[in-house]
C-alpha cells in the first residue's frame, strides 16, 4: 500500500540572507547613529547634576550660616553689636562721628565686636 503524503501548504518561507544582511546593516547604522547622541545628551546631564550639586551645597552653607546667626541671637554681645552697627547704640563716654560728606553705607567697612 501506498500512503500518500500530504504538501504542507507553509506561507512561511524562510528569509533569503542577503535580506537578513540588509536588515541587520540598517539596525547597526541607526545603533551608529544614535549612541553618539546619548552620549552627548548624558554629558549634558552630568553638567545639570554638577550644578544642581553645587546649587545644594550653596544653599546648605547659607542654610547653616542662618543656624548660626540664630542660635547667638540670644547672647548679649549680639544683641549689642546689633544696637551698635544698626541702631547708633554707645556706651556712656562714648563718641560717635559720622562723616557727612561720604556716602551712605549699610555695613561698615570695620568690624564691630568680632562680627565677621
Amino acid at each position: 500500500m501506498r500512503t500518500k503524503r500530504k504538501k504542507k501548504n507553509s506561507s512561511f518561507r524562510p528569509l533569503p540572507f542577503r535580506v537578513l544582511l540588509a536588515v541587520l546593516a540598517v539596525m547597526a547604522v541607526t545603533v551608529m547613529v544614535r549612541l553618539p547622541q546619548r552620549e552627548v545628551s548624558a554629558e549634558e546631564e552630568q553638567r545639570k547634576l554638577q550644578s544642581a550639586a553645587d546649587a545644594y551645597w550653596k544653599a546648605q552653607e547659607e542654610n547653616n550660616r542662618l543656624r548660626q546667626l540664630l542660635a547667638e541671637s540670644d547672647t548679649s554681645d549680639f544683641v549689642e553689636r546689633v544696637a551698635r552697627r544698626d541702631y547708633g547704640y554707645c556706651w556712656y563716654g562714648e563718641t560717635i562721628y559720622e562723616v557727612a560728606n561720604l556716602p551712605e553705607q549699610t555695613k561698615p567697612d570695620f568690624q564691630v565686636y568680632g562680627q565677621n
